[in-house]
């Protein structure tokens, strides 16, 4: 007797550990399914997967954010910005609302701030499966892209990041795709010409910005014809003595006959200016009037009488130069 029951005692010792250890088991199982439910509520679901993407868009990451967005950049004109990082300034991310479309899509709202201005931006994202066979994973079911006009006024170019973006041609306005919501600063940067930074931002997804680079000519470009004027005039046309100097702007006409070599001299050179000119990529100088001086002695046809011309002779110069994209400068 004593030994059958002492044969049952250690199967009873047993039963409070099991169930300890059973116990344990199914809190952990509880615990895991509680932590995957709540991270793919979060982290994991749609609006995690499109918060993201905003911090990538946010911190200039472009290669992740393109990754992410699940879009692929071209060599087309109109994809030359999807790579260009954004300012920043994203603030107050929060989900505003969160729609089941059926078939595992949903459209995710998430306000936000974007440099101190409200906006929001509405994403259709997809189910793609899991990760680790327990997360969801998701993608964008539409780009979360936008447009960005630019119309670069008087010149095909603009710069923005640092690079040189050409246009098919100035006063035309080019649509951009880039990443949805971002920030940029444009302006144009060149030998002969700049403008100044002007800042575009787009925010929803699917929406239509426009931003206008006002290209002007740089002081240094009017100085530069202003130089080579004075050169021309003071070195090559004022030193020919002759009523008509060459490939200069002023001359005289004299209907008697000159006695003595012509003498020029410059009273007033031309002060110029440069100014876009209607067509796109050319440049004026508009007519802007200077003054030589002629001394020249001549003798009257009609009754043989000397006399001597001692004058100022006024003139105008004006320009009309084309400025390639390589910044050589073409007179017209």
């Amino acid at each position: 007797m004593s030994s059958a029951v002492g044969e049952r005692r250690p199967a009873l010792r047993r039963w409070p550990f099991v169930a300890i250890w059973g116990g344990a088991a199914l809190l952990v199982v509880i615990g895991f399914v509680v932590t995957v439910s709540a991270l793919n509520a979060t982290l994991y679901g749609a609006a995690g997967f499109a918060r993201g993407y905003l911090d990538a868009v946010d911190r200039g990451d472009t290669s992740s954010a393109l990754t992410l967005a699940g879009v692929e950049q071209t060599d087309e004109l109109e994809d030359s910005l999807l790579d260009v990082p954004s300012l920043g300034g994203l603030d107050d991310v929060h989900e505003v609302s969160q729609l089941s479309l059926g078939d595992g899509t949903r459209t995710v709202t998430l306000g936000y701030t974007l440099d101190g201005v409200e906006g929001q931006s509405q994403f259709v994202l997809t189910r793609a499966g899991t990760r680790f066979g327990v997360f969801q994973a998701w993608r964008f079911a539409q780009p979360p892209t936008a447009i960005l006009s630019v119309t670069p006024e008087h010149d095909p170019r603009f710069t923005v990041d640092g690079r040189v973006v050409t246009t098919a041609g100035g006063d035309v306005a080019t649509r951009f795709t880039v990443l949805a919501p971002s920030r940029f600063e444009l302006s144009h940067e060149s030998t002969w010409l700049e403008a100044p930074t002007v800042e575009a931002s787009v925010l929803g997804v699917g929406s239509t910005s426009s931003a206008t680079v006002a290209t002007v000519a740089r002081a240094s470009f009017a100085e530069e014809l202003q130089g080579q004027l004075d050169d021309q005039l003071d070195d090559t046309c004022v030193t020919q003595s002759v009523l008509l100097p060459a490939g200069c702007p002023f001359g005289r006409q004299v209907d008697d006959r000159v006695t003595s070599d012509p003498v020029w001299s410059m009273v007033e050179h031309p002060q110029l200016a440069v100014v876009p000119s209607a067509t796109p990529s050319q440049w004026l100088v508009q007519e802007t009037p200077g003054t030589a001086h002629l001394v020249v002695e001549a003798q009257s046809l009609f009754d043989g009488r000397r006399y001597t011309i001692d004058e100022d002779v006024p003139f105008t110069v004006s320009y009309q130069m084309t400025i390639g994209t390589d910044d050589q400068i073409t007179f017209q």
